[in-house]
């Protein structure tokens, strides 16, 4: 596993949501004027709350879109995680010259594409060191 450097503003972000929820917060991306909260596995529901209250009151302060995700040591169930709610198909993971790459089946009428795409890309590489995500 790879180790994971935050900054002081990813660090007050973490430490505001673990102090309103107990739940262990492992990573936290910030996307223009949105938060991705990477939760540790079986915690999402806290993070979130009931009928979704903590993600309401730390979108209140600090002004931002809040969105939680479930970590999964497996890269295969995590990227399923960061394409909630959509529908994911086969997910396979090679190795091709030297290099990780994985392949992601879409699902008729859900397409992998935008930003969800472009953040499972980071959060791969950053986690499982993946080099390349394909989409077919």
């Amino acid at each position: 596993m790879v180790k994971i450097k935050l900054n002081s503003e990813v660090m007050r972000y973490i430490t505001l949501l673990e102090t309103l929820t107990g739940a262990t917060i492992k990573d936290c991306l910030i996307e223009d004027n949105k938060l991705i909260f990477v939760v540790n596995e079986g915690e999402a529901g806290i993070a979130i709350g009931k009928d979704g209250k903590n993600v309401r009151k730390v979108s209140e302060i600090t002004g931002k879109e809040v969105e939680v995700m479930e970590f999964s040591p497996d890269p295969k169930i995590f990227v399923r995680n960061i394409f909630k709610p959509l529908k994911v198909g086969n997910v396979q993971l090679h190795e091709q010259g030297g290099k990780k790459i994985m392949r992601i089946e879409t699902v008729k009428n859900h397409p992998l594409t935008g930003s969800k795409l472009r953040r499972a890309k980071l959060m791969l590489q950053k986690y499982f060191e993946i080099d390349d995500v394909l989409i077919s």
